[in-house]
């Protein structure tokens, strides 16, 4: 009896396996994504906690005799020195946020976009919310600041 065998693939073999491989980068690189777009948010949301206590912390210690405050703007926060932001400043401090994030609303007693702190007592009469937004995940973080100069993120 003579038996041939056959060796090799077939072509509708091939295209299962590569339909499959690809179904799965799909959903891997979604998943990825988004996983990123969610460390953004909360990087960007721990800087803006961290530049509020910092200057806050500024403040309260005297730095250079003076009062330090926060600017929001997307994409980018800053500190700054002296009762007022002001943009041409030298000594301000930027950080730039994640391309995926943005300020989405800034809703402080007064209006206006600046958080600026007491001297010797680090209290803000800008006491409200600053809600972080990542359109790419459609997820928001929202970080309160208290009349005390306490900050909070949630």
């Amino acid at each position: 009896m003579n038996i041939k065998y056959k060796l090799g693939i077939t072509l509708a073999e091939l295209l299962v396996v590569l339909g499959i491989m690809s179904l799965l980068v799909t959903i891997f690189m979604g998943t990825f994504i988004s996983f990123r777009r969610n460390q953004a948010l909360v990087m960007d949301t721990d800087t803006v906690v961290s530049l509020l206590r910092q200057a806050r912390n500024q403040t309260l210690s005297s730095k250079n005799s003076m009062s330090y405050g926060v600017h929001f703007t997307a994409p980018k926060v800053t500190i700054f020195t002296g009762p007022t932001y002001d943009a041409n400043a030298v000594d301000n401090q930027d950080f730039v946020l994640s391309s995926t994030d943005t300020v989405l609303a800034i809703s402080l007693n007064g209006g206006g976009s600046d958080v600026v702190f007491n001297r010797l007592t680090g209290e803000t009469s800008q006491d409200g919310t600053v809600v972080i937004s990542s359109t790419g995940i459609s997820q928001t973080k929202t970080v309160t600041i208290y009349k005390t100069g306490l900050v909070q993120s949630q």
